[in-house]
C-alpha cells in the first residue's frame, strides 16, 4: 500500500508560473507534463 499523499499549500503550486523570476534551486529535469486541452462546456 502506498503512503499517504498530501498536496502542498496553494502558494507552492506552479510557483515558477506565478513567479517567473522566482528562485528554484533544483534546476530543470527536462521532463514535461503536457496538460490536456480543456473541453468547452455546452
Amino acid at each position: 500500500e502506498a503512503p499517504s499523499f498530501y498536496f502542498a499549500e496553494d502558494y507552492h503550486q506552479q510557483y515558477l508560473a506565478k513567479n517567473p523570476y522566482g528562485y528554484c534551486g533544483l534546476g530543470g529535469t527536462g521532463v514535461t507534463c503536457p496538460m490536456p486541452a480543456k473541453i468547452a462546456a455546452d
